[in-house]
């Protein structure tokens, strides 16, 4: 590297210890503070390309520090592509801030112009805008339904087990992947499905998938043909039924009672419908159980129809009398059946890992779909998974949230009796993650809603869930994210915010 008469004069300490001096002030260390400093220095323009910095020697005794900190924060900004050194020449900043070829033209406003109208959309990116809706993923400021508790996961043993994967197959794991999953990974999850839920199926049937959302697409995608009918519950999750609307299908919503999905209302509706999407472990948000006779109800009519059902299994797990119902996948000799899985609600949400387990003549339609969607799930998490499956890691966290989400909602459901009982007396649900409150009316639910927002609380209603604007009301609460001190506070201050307005009838 040639340097200029100008940038070998070097620069003033001045400003890089006022600047490291103010970043001591906000906690941080000497090291982060002088790499904060510089960096910043640089890429402002303060420090210009080529400009020659102190002496480590002498930095180090300007600013008061050890001279291996100004060393070893040199090697970081050199590594970084924001210095170079040279033996007997010193330390020059390397990086150029013009680099950019048509930089010039980027200043030039362009707000003025024409905007992307709706009308330019296609037909499938307009239904993509109509369908589109805010999931319930916020934690602060409410009790959201279906959040697992994040505090509790034990991310030292994830960690753990991440470095170890690493170290046995860094080259495997950091390349691309198979799109359908790791074989390892599939293995565990059909074991484990097979003993827990009653699923028949092999490794061969899985897809890893990054979400239930993919699974449910790749579903829209493979089975049906725009038009189409398809079966939704009411209420229900709204993502799957916009995401069924999305795709240029018909959401057919059907009426759910305490034993599910009504099947005898799905059979007799004229129209007819290629496909069905249920919860049947635990219907969101409502909590109840699809009874074994409409599980073999379903499965007859899906047969008799050639129609297709989607099972999502989202928090089968989170069972609390101890009891569960062998899935509509493992009861169906038919091959009509289609199972979706998630970590998402027993581990956490970040991860991004699901899964879908398909009949044998789906596999190579859905694999393709899969491939040309996002090309493949992220190996590494996966193989960290596999790691915390087999260890038994997975089997001990869930036993553990188990016992904590079941005295959460014990907890949650005797406050909710104490202090809102002039408005609702919700039953104890048998799983789940959330508890329904009912209400008088969906007039009593938007009053109640109202009044929370007004004093800045976010409270869920029944109405979220619903495609038709229901007659019945209720609140939705989530319990299982949120301590018994938490939950209790969040009761006691809806208590004084609802004894303001007419009880409830």
């Amino acid at each position: 590297m040639k340097h200029s008469s100008d940038s070998q004069q070097g620069v003033s300490t001045e400003a890089i210890q006022a600047s490291f001096n103010q970043h001591l002030r906000q906690g941080m260390t000497r090291k982060a503070a002088l790499h904060l400093t510089i960096k910043q220095q640089v890429t402002a323009g303060d420090l210009r390309y080529l400009t020659k910095l102190p002496p480590s020697r002498v930095l180090a005794a300007q600013l008061a520090i050890s001279r291996d900190t100004v060393e070893q924060t040199y090697g970081q900004l050199e590594a970084e592509g924001y210095i170079a050194r040279a033996v007997g020449r010193g330390s020059f900043v390397s990086y150029q801030q013009d680099t950019l070829i048509g930089r010039e033209l980027l200043a030039v406003d362009h707000t003025g112009h024409a905007l992307l109208v709706e009308r330019e959309l296609s037909a499938h990116g307009r239904s993509l805008l109509i369908a589109a809706h805010a999931p319930h993923t916020r934690r602060s400021g409410s009790l959201t339904p279906s959040m697992p508790d994040l505090r509790l996961f034990p991310i030292d043993s994830w960690l753990q087990l991440e470095r170890q994967a690493v170290r046995q197959g860094a080259e495997r794991l950091l390349g691309y992947a198979d799109p359908q999953g790791l074989v390892e990974l599939r293995e565990e999850i059909i074991d484990y499905l097979r003993r827990e839920r009653g699923v028949k199926a092999s490794a061969e049937q899985v897809i890893v998938v990054t979400s239930s959302q993919q699974a449910l697409s790749l579903c829209t995608q493979v089975l049906f043909n725009p038009g189409d009918r398809v079966f939704v519950e009411e209420p229900g999750y709204q993502g799957a039924k916009k995401l069924v609307q999305s795709a240029g299908l018909i959401a057919q919503p059907i009426g759910v009672d305490q034993s599910g999905m009504d099947i005898d209302a799905l059979v007799q509706t004229k129209e007819g419908g290629r496909g069905v999407y249920i919860t049947p472990s635990h219907h969101y948000p409502l909590g109840h159980s699809l009874s074994i006779e409409r599980r073999l109800k379903l499965l007859a009519w899906a047969q008799r129809e050639k129609a297709w059902i989607i099972e999502d299994d989202y928090d089968a797990e989170f069972n609390y009398n101890g009891l569960t119902t062998a899935s509509l996948q493992g009861l169906d000799q038919y091959q009509r059946t289609l199972y979706i899985g998630t970590f998402s609600k027993s581990l956490f949400p970040g991860l991004r890992i699901g899964f879908l387990i398909v009949p044998p003549q789906l596999i190579p339609p859905m694999v393709a779909a899969k491939q040309f969607q996002d090309g493949y799930t992220s190996a590494l998490p996966q193989m960290t998974l596999f790691k915390f499956i087999s260890d038994d890691f997975y089997a001990e966290h869930l036993r553990n949230m188990r016992k904590i989400y079941q005295a959460r909602l014990e907890i949650f459901h005797a406050a909710v009796h104490q202090y809102l009982a002039a408005w609702t007396q919700p039953r104890l649900p048998q799983g789940g993650l959330q508890l329904v409150c009912p209400l008088a009316d969906a007039a009593t639910e938007r009053q109640l809603i109202q009044a929370a927002a007004a004093q800045g609380m976010k409270v869920y209603g029944l109405i979220d869930f619903y495609t038709n604007p229901p007659g019945e009301g209720a609140l939705v609460f989530g319990f299982a994210a949120y301590t018994p001190d938490e939950i209790i506070k969040f009761i006691k201050k809806l208590s004084s915010i609802f004894s303001t307005l007419p009880e409830s009838n």
